[in-house]
């Protein structure tokens, strides 16, 4: 998919997010279940973060061909993730190795601002990534060698992955 495709759904999902933010009192946008579970603002912590300086960020190193290399395969996992347009219904734990420190959440009303510059940014970015030829590519360690259209696809991707965890969360500290 294009990302002029890809992003009405983009836009619908982090607007989803957004919306939900009015319906979180503080202590439920807060709560943690146990020191393993995130709290709703971790995961808005984490999808901000991971938009702004992974996902996006590697669109952009593709745009300008640095950080990255002219070709490379994806791995079976990034081939079947791109195949299915999706990743699978499962919780994913990132391994310890490459795991950062536990997110730190804001307020919410930051994430308002900050889920809608994601969606300019990201939206900025459209028409120079449909014109990009696709041969150079930033390593995802899980799904290998992605170019800049993949990278932005996967932006997607990623939001609607979180949903699962966004409801599970919500009945959590309901």
């Amino acid at each position: 998919m294009s990302p002029t495709e890809v992003y009405p759904n983009l836009e619908s999902v982090v607007n989803q997010y957004i919306s939900s933010l009015d319906d979180y009192s503080d202590e439920q946008f807060f709560f943690k279940k146990d020191e393993k579970t995130w709290s709703l603002g971790q995961m808005y912590e984490h999808l901000a973060v991971s938009s702004q300086f992974f996902f996006l960020a590697n669109c952009v190193r593709c745009l300008e061909k640095r950080k990255g290399q002219i070709g490379g395969e994806k791995t079976h996992f990034g081939e079947q993730q791109f195949k299915y347009g999706g990743f699978p219904p499962v919780k994913i734990k990132i391994p310890d190795l490459i795991r950062g420190p536990e997110p730190i959440a804001k307020t919410k009303e930051e994430y308002k601002s900050i889920l809608g510059n994601i969606l300019t940014d990201s939206q900025s970015l459209i028409e120079a990534i449909n014109q990009d030829d696709g041969s150079y590519k930033a390593l995802q360690i899980a799904m290998g060698w992605l170019d800049a259209k993949e990278w932005f696809h996967l932006h997607e991707m990623h939001y609607r992955h979180h949903l699962r965890q966004k409801v599970e969360l919500e009945s959590l500290s309901a």
